[in-house]
């Protein structure tokens, strides 16, 4: 029954918001991503740094904005080509069905953190989740948790309702999420391995605040996966 209802969910998305290249001024249906919008795009891959994963040529090292309760970060690839395209219509513009795809990119960050727990999504406040309708991070978090066989757990929840992000100078992210998440209540996380899940890694503000916020309540191990910083 729940293969069928999936099924069936599918074939509504696909309906509603029939795939779409996201390449720059492509827009080829039939598709999330056409070969060559993909190839356009370097990925982060190795050698990089062990701690941040950026890819010489590709970013520069960022390991000196990580805070210490982030020990790693992965991301696919740089924010720009399609995933610049792709990336704000799926989180601002209601086209959530591109979260199977977006998942499956994200899902090949996770191959050198070592072993894993459970994934855990950077949470948005309850009221800006029921004006989006979802939250993009957890949808994303759930494809990557079907690929892998890891488990989802929403252990984080947001404390008060900070102003976006986007805009924001470094200074200004951080001191806007100081003090922005903590655990959710009845979900215990001690001694677990974590990996944060959300889309844009900027200036590690708010993966940092989340870390910070499972570290304090008890995580052994708290990495992070983006789909693009």
């Amino acid at each position: 029954m729940r293969r069928l209802l999936a099924i069936a969910a599918g074939s509504v998305a696909d309906a509603v918001y029939p795939p779409r290249c996201a390449g720059p001024r492509c827009g080829r249906r039939g598709t999330w991503l056409c070969p060559a919008c993909d190839a356009a795009l370097p990925r982060f891959a190795p050698p990089w740094c062990a701690r941040c994963g950026a890819s010489e040529g590709v970013a520069p090292c960022r390991c000196a904005d990580l805070p210490p309760a982030l020990r790693r970060v992965r991301s696919a690839a740089p924010y720009d080509g399609w995933l610049r395209e792709a990336i704000p219509v799926f989180k601002y513009h209601d086209e959530w069905a591109r979260a199977g795809h977006l998942g499956e990119v994200l899902a090949t960050t996770l191959d050198t953190l070592g072993p894993t727990d459970a994934l855990v999504p950077v949470p948005l406040h309850p009221r800006r989740e029921r004006r989006r309708g979802y939250n993009q991070a957890t949808l994303l978090a759930r494809r990557v948790g079907d690929l892998t066989g890891l488990p989802v757990t929403e252990a984080l929840r947001r404390l008060r309702d900070t102003p976006q992000q986007v805009g924001l100078e470094a200074t200004a992210r951080r001191t806007n999420v100081v003090g922005a998440f903590g655990p959710r209540e009845g979900v215990s996380v001690a001694g677990l391995r974590l990996v944060l899940v959300d889309d844009v890694l900027t200036t590690s503000a708010t993966l940092g605040a989340c870390a910070e916020a499972l570290a304090t309540a008890g995580a052994a191990e708290v990495n992070a996966v983006t789909l693009a910083r």
